[in-house]
């Protein structure tokens, strides 16, 4: 008899009953708080006091694609239409539609307010969702967010897991897909340490120290660098307008020892990532923008990667694949219950600056493992990829809206390189997803 592992459904439904009863005790511990017997020798006092808000969304998403696609979760993530495969009559394998629903991304979460340590103010968050960890997984409870912050005057400290600092919530493509954007946008969560200081009323800097743990086939080469990703960041914010620029720096060991003889290494790849951003809201619309030039992009789910290149009697040497990006979005402010938008962006695979020629060569990051790039002869590579998406909102009332958005994306192959790149035999597929999601927002 087969056993099925029940542990991950356990801990959502725990979770869910835990924040609605903790919500509810909350409230009826209120309303006692006076009738309560308190010994002599303990005054009442609230400095322990927590406030508790439950949050979330059941959200269904329905959607059909005109081409088979590489994505995550089912496709419920689409994020590269899948190279032309033709059969022996020349026709195309992969020019076949699908169809799917999934209910995964309905999201429960905790918002807490805690007593003050240190004269800061304290709150968290703690979310989840049941997207899974993994293919194979999917339908399973996750945690998203899990944040501590202490507030000062004009200085704040995050601890744990949130969005990665180059995931502007001021600036972000306001797409239905659950990608957001992805390739051609940064997306990820991140364990971390973070700092923001508020230089005056409108300019800030953010310092953080970060490790990798969702998005990637395997974060060993993170862990083993023995250091985290660094990040800066500085920002400008007024009322109606917001624009910054990142710089991030990577230093990754991918092996501790590599060669036919068995050979200690202490190879590793370095990597340089910067974005300038900028968001402007006036009443009728806003437009957000970002241009990115990346090394190791996979770590923050885009086209890219790094190479390896192995050579006999060597120690493999790995080099960075360069990415550029650029996209705008339109979302129309109103307070109508019709709402339109319009997201386009291009991403380029640059691949390695310096491939070393005879050497075998080998990508890795989640974007090879995806099969959407390869430094291996006989196999294929994505150049560049552009998308459009228009999109309609629809909402009813504060808890039912129907988001729908046709997301046309076009993608060329071509053979692949040493560097990473695909050249020879190149070919462009398109793909045209129809998604609808539905909201119950609570």
């Amino acid at each position: 008899m087969k056993f099925i592992n029940l542990k991950p459904y356990v801990f959502g439904v725990t979770f869910f009953v835990f924040s609605m009863g903790v919500a509810q005790t909350k409230s009826n511990l209120e309303k006692k708080e006076d009738t309560i017997a308190k010994p002599a020798n303990l005054p009442l006092v609230d400095d322990d006091k927590i406030d508790i808000d439950f949050y979330g969304f059941i959200r269904h998403d329905a959607f059909y694609d005109t081409r088979q696609v590489i994505g995550a979760g089912e496709n419920l993530v689409p994020l590269y239409p899948r190279d032309e495969q033709l059969d022996i009559n020349g026709e195309d394998i992969n020019d076949a539609s699908q169809f799917h629903m999934l209910s995964v991304l309905s999201r429960a979460g905790i918002k807490l307010k805690g007593p003050d340590v240190l004269n800061a103010k304290t709150s968290g968050i703690l979310e989840g969702e049941f997207f899974g960890s993994s293919e194979a997984g999917i339908n399973q409870f996750r945690l998203r967010h899990a944040y501590i912050m202490l507030d000062w005057e004009t200085t704040q400290l995050g601890l744990g897991q949130y969005w990665h600092p180059m995931v502007v919530l001021e600036c972000l493509p306001n797409v239905v897909n659950y990608s957001t954007g992805s390739p051609i946008f940064a997306l990820n969560r991140n364990p971390q340490i973070r700092l923001t200081q508020q230089l005056n009323s409108k300019f800030k800097v953010m310092a953080a120290a970060i490790s990798q743990r969702d998005f990637t086939p395997d974060n060993t080469a993170y862990r083993n660098s023995g250091m985290p990703s660094l990040h800066l960041q500085l920002q400008y914010k007024s009322e109606k307008f917001v624009a910054g620029i990142a710089q991030q720096y990577e230093n990754l060991k991918p092996q501790l020892s590599s060669g036919e003889a068995i050979q200690k290494s202490n190879e590793r790849v370095e990597s340089f990532t910067t974005m300038a951003y900028a968001a402007l809201t006036t009443k009728p619309l806003k437009v957000s923008a970002a241009y990115t030039f990346a090394q190791n992009a996979s770590s923050l789910v885009m086209l890219g990667g790094y190479v390896g290149y192995s050579r006999p009697d060597q120690v493999d040497v790995f080099k960075p694949m360069n990415t550029q990006s650029a996209w705008i979005d339109f979302q129309q402010l109103t307070n109508k219950k019709i709402a339109l938008g319009l997201y386009a962006g291009l991403v380029n695979n640059n691949g390695v600056s310096d491939p070393i020629e005879g050497a075998v060569a080998t990508t890795y990051g989640v974007t090879s493992a995806w099969g959407a790039v390869s430094a291996s002869e006989g196999a294929r590579s994505i150049n560049q990829l552009y998308r459009v998406v228009p999109r309609i909102d629809f909402k009813l009332n504060k808890s039912i809206k129907f988001r729908f958005e046709i997301e046309h994306t076009a993608a060329e192959w071509g053979d692949a390189q040493i560097d990473g790149t695909g050249s020879g035999n190149e070919v462009t597929v398109n793909n045209n997803r129809f998604h609808l999601a539905t909201f119950f927002t609570f």
